[in-house]
Order: structure tokens, then sequence, then C-alpha cells
């Protein structure tokens, strides 16, 4: 009997015991593992990578307008310790990153702020901290149309002024070679410093620091008014924070994009502080050698353009008392955007502050045409980011504020900046109130 067959279907005749899948698999992995082998044969080997690390810089950190060859020979102030060790300091996590103040080209007012480096660290190495150094006067000047602060100082300097004299003759040299030191009349303790020939410091140093008066000749102003101004604000709220529980109320600008731009509006709102727009406007040199980041009114925009542009960042923060300019050196020269700007803002009921990054702004003719009141700043306060320096630029400030009623002084929100407000309001010249952009 013959045997029983198997029940199932017949494969059709011709068709493959494996299949299909398998009969691909293994020419695709014979394929693959070639294509690697030739790879592997043709691509040069990398060489391995260091495992050293270089230096990194501070996320405060920010350079200085202008770097001298060498080092003054003189010491240096202690480098702020980093953001993490001071109280109220910003985390990791909130630090911003740091816009620098534009470079300008050739700037007279980056040329006198190095001449008064080189004043601080002469006196800091002939006694630090028990000289005391007094603005007599503060005169807005100017030099091929670029504005400076003229500055008469009076220091207490002591019997030792000969080696004074040394130091600052260096500092000045290696800080500022365009500077000269002269002394008037050949008395070593009257002193006058120019650069590129323009007078820019008289610096007297008496045996004994008279009583503080005001001179016969020197109109005193009622009521000096200050304003401080704290730009690049909505990356740290410890920051805020800090700024906030000053003595003193200063004046909050916040950039529109920033992460916790809302978060520090809404403190500046609880607190009663004036709060500004720091508005990005384009610089000289952008994108490629400065970048006022995301939100940038541009020059080449057509009118509407600029305008949404501008809308935009407003609707961000749309509770602010004014704006003013983040960089802008480019912007704030043309006369036909800013006259988009500064309209809007009228219809707004908002004022613009000048941040004044150029000297050739535009924006002081056109509020003129549109009668609007002209706001400007007069002193920026941490080009210098070092404690002794901010101080200087506080005082500066208050002394023009005396002379003239007015002044207006922006700074950033720099570990040094900050510690330097806080040493300030324990010395600060009551005299001088400390107010709003809007009280001016």
């Amino acid at each position: 009997m013959p045997p029983k067959k198997r029940k199932g279907k017949k494969a059709p005749a011709g068709f493959p015991k494996l299949s299909l899948f398998r009969a691909l698999l293994w020419p695709c992995i014979i394929l693959v593992t070639g294509l690697s082998l030739f790879l592997a044969l043709r691509l040069p080997l990398r060489a391995p990578e260091s495992t050293s690390p270089g230096p990194q810089a501070s996320p405060m950190e920010r350079p200085a307008p202008v770097q001298p060859p060498v080092e003054p020979a003189v010491p240096t102030t202690p480098a702020a310790p980093a953001p993490s060790q001071e109280r109220g300091a910003p985390k990791p996590s909130e630090q911003a990153t740091t816009q620098a103040y534009e470079a300008q080209t050739d700037d007279f007012d980056t040329r006198v702020r190095n001449v008064d480096l080189a004043i601080l660290l002469a006196l800091e190495s002939a006694g630090g901290r028990d000289i005391v150094m007094r603005h007599k006067a503060v005169e807005a000047r100017v030099h091929n149309g670029q504005e400076f602060f003229y500055q008469n100082l009076t220091v207490s300097l002591g019997q030792d002024v000969f080696d004074f004299l040394a130091r600052l003759k260096q500092n000045i040299s290696q800080l500022e070679p365009q500077a000269s030191l002269a002394t008037v009349d050949g008395n070593p303790r009257d002193l006058e410093i120019s650069i590129l020939g323009e007078p820019t410091h008289h610096l007297f140093l008496p045996l004994t620091l008279p009583p503080e008066a005001p001179e016969p000749d020197e109109p005193v102003a009622a009521a000096p008014k200050l304003v401080i101004v704290i730009d690049d604000l909505g990356e740290s709220m410890a920051a805020a924070k800090r700024l906030a529980e000053l003595p003193f109320k200063v004046t909050f600008s916040v950039l529109p994009h920033n992460t916790k731009a809302r978060q520090v509006a809404g403190l500046a709102r609880q607190e009663g502080l004036e709060l500004l727009l720091h508005l990005p406007s384009e610089p000289d040199g952008y994108p490629k050698t400065a970048d006022s980041g995301p939100g940038t009114l541009r020059t080449n925009m057509s009118e509407a353009a600029l305008e949404r542009t501008l809308v935009d960042n407003l609707s961000r923060l749309p509770e602010v008392d004014g704006v003013n300019n983040h960089m802008g050196s480019k912007l704030t020269r043309d006369a036909k955007a800013m006259t988009v700007v500064l309209a809007h803002l009228k219809g707004r009921g908002k004022f613009f502050l000048d941040s004044l990054t150029t000297p050739k702004s535009s924006v002081r003719e056109v509020s003129r045409k549109l009668g609007m009141r002209y706001y400007r700043r007069h002193i920026f306060l941490d080009n210098s980011a070092t404690e002794h320096a901010i101080l200087l630029q506080l005082r500066k400030a208050e002394s023009l504020a005396k002379r003239t009623g007015v002044a207006v002084a922006i700074g950033h929100p720099y570990p040094a900046t900050l510690s330097a407000l806080e040493t300030w309001a324990r010395t600060r010249d009551k005299g001088v109130t400390i107010c709003a952009i809007k009280d001016i």
C-alpha cells in the first residue's frame, strides 16, 4: 500500500524553499559589510581630541572698552567673586548672556574713562580706601563732535605726592597713551590731564582736605535729580530682587525677549518702580560684529515692518512707562526710522529715553519735530565693570546732577554694579533726589 500523503497546499513548481525575506537578507548583509569596510579603509583616522579644558569666560565678564598693551605696574583691585558667590546673584540657569556696550571707533569718552581708571589705580597704590576724592565740578564738553565730561577733582592725598605722581604717569602712559599729565604753574599738587590736547581732568591735592562747600561762582541747582537706569534685565530674578531691595528706586529696563522678562516686569510693578522696554535696535556692524538680539529694529525695514516689529516688542511688555534703545548706534542715526518709532510711542503715551550710543543720534531733532519731550543718558556706569570704577561714575553722575539739575545714568546688572550701588547707597549725597525719568 502506498504511503499516505500529508495534507496541505502544494507549493507551486519552481518556488524556492526559502521565503522571499530570507532570500534577500543575506545579499543585504554582505553589501552593508562590504561598504563599511570600504569606508573604514578610505576615510582618514581622526586624531584624539584633547581632554584638557580651555579657559572659559564668566557669563558676567565683558571686555574693557580699550585694552592696554600691558598691565599697569600698580596693584589692581581683586577680581569680583563669581556670581554664585555673591549675595542675591543669579543662579547659572538665570544668568544672562552679557551684551557689551557698543564699541565706538575712537570714542573720546572711553579715553576719558581710561584716565579715570589710571587715577583710581594710582590712588589705590597710594593708600586706597583711606583717601577721599571729591568732584568739585563736572562739566559737559565736546571734542570733535563727541561729548565727554570734564572733571575737577580734589583728593586728600597727604604728604607723599611724588610717589603718586610717578605711578599716575606710568598708569596713564599704559592705559591711555594719547593723554598727558602736566603741573599747573609748577605746583606738583595742582595737575591737569589732557587727551589729544583737550583738557579732561583737573586734580588738586591739598595737604588737608577743606570742608566741602559750594564754590561762590558755581551755580547750585535747586533740588538736583538723578535717574539710575539698569538695562538688560529679564534673565535673572535674583539680580532684579537685589535691585528692588536698594533704599532708593531705580528704573528697570527689560529686554522683551529675555526668558524672565514678564516676571521681572511684574516685580517692578509690584515694587512701584519705573519700567522701560529695552528696545533691540540695530547697531553698527549688525549682526557680524554687534548683535542686538531678537526683535531688532533695522534701518532696511519698511515703515510697516518697523512698526510691526515695535508692536511685537511692546506686546511682550505692554505695561511699560517708556522705551530706551538697546544698542542702536545705526538705527538712532536714521531720522526716518526714528520718526516711525517715536510717532508710534507718542500715540501710545509713552516716552523715549535716548541711550545715546552714538553722538550722531537723530532722536533729539525727531523729538522736537514731533513735539515730544527729549530724554537722554548722560553717564554710563559700568563700561569698566569694577566696583571702584563704578563708584567713581556714580559720584560723577551725582556731581553732574548738582551742577545742572538733572543727570541720567545707565548701568547693567553686573555683580560689580550691584555691589557698587549698595556701597553708594550708604555714602551718597542725600541732597540729590533719585527719581524716575518721568519725574525730571
